[in-house]
């Protein structure tokens, strides 16, 4: 079993008709740039569809990001020293997120 931690983040477009922009944005500029922070093992961007079963319910987030990284202080580490416009240009799609991060039972 791993060490590593998984880091998500549930969030929502400002404006969900750019939705092909911001994926564009996240292949080309978000994944490679966190994928090549020392910390990160694995980083995957999902769009949510819908539900999967009558009465369940959807989140309220359009996308959830999961990455694997070493530990949350190398993670802090990469974010501090990442050029600012990174995220600058992040803020120009996303509205609102929430964040947690947790370790793999099995």
């Amino acid at each position: 079993m791993s060490d590593n931690k998984i880091i998500f983040f549930l969030t929502k477009l400002i404006d969900p008709a750019k939705r092909e922009a911001y994926e564009t944005w996240v292949r080309e500029v978000d994944v490679p740039s966190v994928l090549a922070w020392p910390c990160t093992k694995n980083y995957r961007v999902v769009r949510l569809e819908g539900a999967v079963l009558d009465g369940v319910n959807v989140p309220s987030c359009d996308y959830i990001e999961i990455m694997e990284v070493t530990s949350l202080e190398g993670y802090q580490k990469a974010v501090a020293e990442s050029p600012p416009s990174l995220f600058d240009q992040l803020r120009t799609h996303i509205g609102s997120f929430d964040a947690t991060i947790g370790s793999v039972v099995k």
